[in-house]
């Protein structure tokens, strides 16, 4: 006699199922998150001609991607565009969002959902919201869009990971501790074992990491992100106060008068003639990671965005982004570039590679 003699319909199907996922398991790639690429501007910080999931985006740009040698894509979401006006999700805005782990996952690629923005939490230097930190009904609003983002998700594999907030800026770093406890109390609701990312404050700093009380919790993942110097990085970058006429900066190089080339509002602490090394990138990392040691010696580590605007010189940006990706993975830690094919970008506006792409596969 056969086994079908023997068990009924549904035992049939279960066995058959159980094989299949176990197939599937076998087959599946492992999700690293080592090395990623941010796409800036698709679902967040929608530019007014691009609107939000435009098909600027798509299946062949994720292809592209994965034949550079990335292992995943950071994807920034501003979930206040995913609200109707009652607090549910918009459907047609999380299609996107599918859409992207789809691509992704088909060719191997992890996928970072990343909120970017929250109802009462964003970033902007001027003017920004941080009513989130300190409002409790504010946080009970930002805590049920996650909670049904998260259950949205919920049956999506290891290849999707989620990030709590981009760059929070709370106006004290203790703030954001039982903020980042709350959003996740609501994440796991739905995904009792999804890895998530916490954060520093202050536009998720290395400087801020000594404040941050990780949750106890087996499956977060601490990232942080860096831009230093600044001087160097955004420069020429108005949306950080600096002029287009800003004495060009070389890296490694000497910061130059910035006297009328920075807006008074902001202050970088740059003085003319300091000098900018690659020693002092090790110098930051290593502050972290002698946190690290006392404070959470086996959590994962996640550079979630680094990298220099269009405005630098060649050279100088591949030095840098080389200098970043080298000292994150001597230590262990995953990255992702900011961004794919924006002023920051991997990628031209012609479709090729740029300076950024070459400073981080280069030996």
């Amino acid at each position: 006699m056969t086994i079908r003699s023997f068990l009924p319909l549904g035992g049939l199907l279960a066995l058959l199922l159980g094989a299949l996922t176990a197939t599937n398991a076998a087959t599946e790639p492992a999700f690293t998150f080592k090395r990623g690429v941010n796409i800036s501007h698709w679902l967040s910080q929608n530019e007014s001609a691009q609107a939000y999931g435009a098909p600027w985006f798509g299946e062949r740009d994720v292809e592209w991607i994965a034949m550079q040698g990335f292992d995943h894509i950071r994807l920034p979401v501003d979930f206040r565009l995913c609200l109707a006006a009652d607090g549910s999700l918009i459907e047609a805005r999380l299609k996107p969002i599918a859409d992207a782990i789809r691509w992704a996952r088909a060719r191997g690629l992890g996928v970072v959902l990343d909120a970017h923005f929250l109802p009462g939490a964003d970033f902007n230097s001027v003017g920004g919201d941080r009513r989130v930190y300190t409002d409790p009904a504010l946080q009970e609003t930002a805590a049920r869009c996650w909670r049904q983002m998260a259950t949205h998700f919920a049956a999506e594999g290891p290849w999707l990971r989620f990030e709590i907030l981009n760059e929070p800026v709370a106006a004290e770093n203790p703030q954001l501790n039982p903020f980042m406890k709350l959003m996740l109390a609501a994440i796991r609701e739905s995904n009792p074992t999804r890895i998530v990312y916490v954060t520093s404050n202050k536009w998720s700093s290395f400087h801020t990491v000594g404040d941050v009380v990780l949750p106890d919790d087996p499956n977060i993942a601490l990232t942080i992100h860096f831009y230093e110097p600044i001087v160097f990085t955004h420069q020429r970058a108005p949306w950080v106060g600096f002029t287009r006429t800003l004495p060009a900066v070389s890296f490694p190089g000497t910061v130059p008068d910035v006297t009328g080339h920075v807006l008074a509002s902001f202050h970088m602490n740059l003085h003319a003639g300091d000098r900018l090394t690659e020693a002092q990138i090790e110098e930051t990392f290593a502050g972290v990671s002698s946190w690290l040691a006392q404070h959470a010696p086996k959590i994962e580590v996640y550079v979630g965005e680094f990298g220099v605007y269009e405005a630098a010189d060649s050279a100088s940006k591949r030095c840098w982004i080389h200098a970043v990706r080298s000292d994150a993975e001597r230590r262990g830690w995953g990255w992702a570039v900011w961004d794919y094919n924006d002023s920051f970008g991997v990628r031209g506006r012609d479709g090729a590679g740029t300076p950024i792409l070459e400073g981080l596969f280069s030996k």
